[in-house]
């Protein structure tokens, strides 16, 4: 288990002082890896080893979005691992204790000079320890999302820039979701928000976004080379 806390800031904001999806989503993916680094197997230790660990999939559950300078604290505790495979649990709470935000995760560990998943050592599931899950309010997602087939609007596609990648040389998964929202109305409050990754897009690859409307919100998937690399679901 690994928890920090922090005062929501004003660049973390949407335009009504709240908290942003998005950023929302940094938080957790930071406490993922301050997780990772307070064990010392953080991305110094990725480069070195040639290895790195990659979400698959998020489901987020949000109950309220943090207002501007309120205090939080952010928790991760994984509570599955097998084979290639990792679940991690990361909750977000308020000053009084209450839960705010929960997300269920998945990940896997990866062989990057390899390029392919590689089963977990034990010196990472030893150092991370394994901590009793948490069970989100609402169904689980299953392992695949499904992408409609109808009334889907298909929008002008572009090239990932260097701004969109991360440590590993990928798109940062928090910047799926932050393509993705710019297709949604303005304002709009998402209570849950599930995400499945697909593809590794890099620099300079043409992304084509596609966007459905469905009964309980949007359905947002980004296209590479005609095959979705990024499936997004924004629940409201």
């Amino acid at each position: 288990m690994y928890e920090f806390s922090s005062n929501i800031r004003y660049s973390e904001c949407s335009p009504d002082s709240h908290l942003s999806l998005h950023a929302l989503v940094n938080y957790f993916q930071d406490c993922a890896v301050g997780h990772a680094c307070s064990v010392d197997r953080g991305p110094d230790t990725w480069r070195d080893e040639h290895y790195g660990w990659m979400v698959t999939v998020w489901q987020i559950r949000i109950k309220r979005y943090p207002k501007l300078g309120e205090v939080v604290r952010v928790r991760t505790q994984p509570y599955r691992f097998r084979g290639f495979e990792a679940d991690r649990n990361i909750a977000m709470f308020d000053e009084d204790g209450e839960m705010i935000a929960l997300a269920d995760s998945r990940w896997i560990y990866f062989d990057t000079e390899a390029g392919r998943p590689i089963r977990i050592p034990e010196i990472e599931i030893t150092s991370y320890g394994v901590d009793p899950e948490i069970p989100l309010d609402v169904p689980k997602l299953q392992r695949h999302i499904k992408t409609p087939t109808e009334n889907v609007q298909s929008k002008q596609p572009f090239k990932v820039r260097a701004t969109n990648l991360d440590a590993n040389g990928h798109v940062n998964n928090e910047q799926y979701i932050q393509m993705a929202l710019a297709y949604l109305p303005a304002g709009i409050r998402v209570t849950e928000l599930r995400v499945q990754y697909l593809k590794q897009a890099v620099l300079g690859d043409l992304l084509e976004p596609k966007v459905c409307r469905n009964e309980d919100g949007y359905t947002v998937w980004l296209e590479l080379m005609g095959r979705p690399c990024a499936v997004m679901q924004f629940i409201l």
